[in-house]
């Protein structure tokens, strides 16, 4: 006698689970692959799982088989669904039908593919998607590979050193920049991001001969109230050595 991985219609019952398989008259067992797919095409995408699910527990309930048993049937029930209508006339009364059901039984393989923990379809799907994913990675290194290959034409192989305790010497240099403005008006640079000094200095510059961290730098960027940091590390005046000014003109 042939198992049956679906749940059935249980004989005459009138008010049946809507995801089992068959009619109540209980006499289409060998049947039950062709109503597990009527019963595909007729549920919403979104019950998928549930569908599934719904059948598995039978079948692990009842000993049938394992979980891979049951997905293997599944996809195998669903392939030979889809290959059917494949083949049936594009010219018959059905036609329409025919293509619906095709496509709900399409989207229900591509379920099945999501849930694939075993590989267990056929190889040469499994292998196709693979080389399929092996060609994108292969695509993705050589693109970071072209963007690595601009991106060392900025890199240093030396830094520019900064005397020991001279750091906060040098962002106050730095902070005197920010706020240059050209004869004409407005700031001689702009910037939109806090973190973009902090982040030139610490690529750019060493402080007695160290990297200097990214966070460090930025205590010395923070968000500031009537002039005065809310938090961070303040320069002190004994470390603001230098001033730059606009040079005046000469009359000619």
């Amino acid at each position: 006698m042939k198992i049956s991985y679906f749940k059935p219609h249980k004989f005459l019952d009138f008010s049946p689970n809507r995801y089992d398989v068959g009619t109540f008259t209980n006499f289409w067992h060998s049947y039950d692959d062709n109503h597990f797919l009527l019963r595909l095409c007729k549920i919403k995408e979104d019950e998928y799982l549930s569908y599934y699910n719904y059948h598995l527990d039978y079948t692990l309930e009842n000993r049938i088989g394992s979980e891979e048993d049951f997905f293997c049937e599944v996809w195998r029930v669903v392939a030979q669904g889809v290959k059917y209508y494949e083949n049936q006339n594009p010219f018959s009364s059905s036609h329409s039908l025919h293509v619906d059901s095709l496509y709900k039984l399409q989207q229900f393989q591509k379920y099945l593919k999501s849930i694939d923990q075993w590989n267990a379809r056929p190889s040469h799907i499994v292998i196709a998607e693979k080389e399929e994913i092996i060609q994108q990675q292969k695509k993705e290194i050589e693109e970071l590979h072209a963007r690595w290959d601009k991106v060392k034409g900025y890199e240093v192989s030396q830094k520019i050193w900064i005397k020991q305790g001279y750091l906060p010497t040098v962002i106050d240099l730095f902070k005197q920049i920010e706020k240059l403005e050209v004869p004409s008006g407005g700031n001689l640079l702009k910037y939109d991001h806090q973190v973009a000094y902090p982040r030139m200095i610490s690529k750019y510059f060493a402080h007695g001969g160290n990297d200097i961290p990214v966070e460090t730098l930025r205590n010395y960027y923070v968000i500031k109230k009537d002039d005065a940091p809310v938090k961070g590390t303040s320069i002190q005046s004994e470390h603001k050595l230098f001033k730059i000014a606009l040079v005046k003109e000469t009359k000619k």
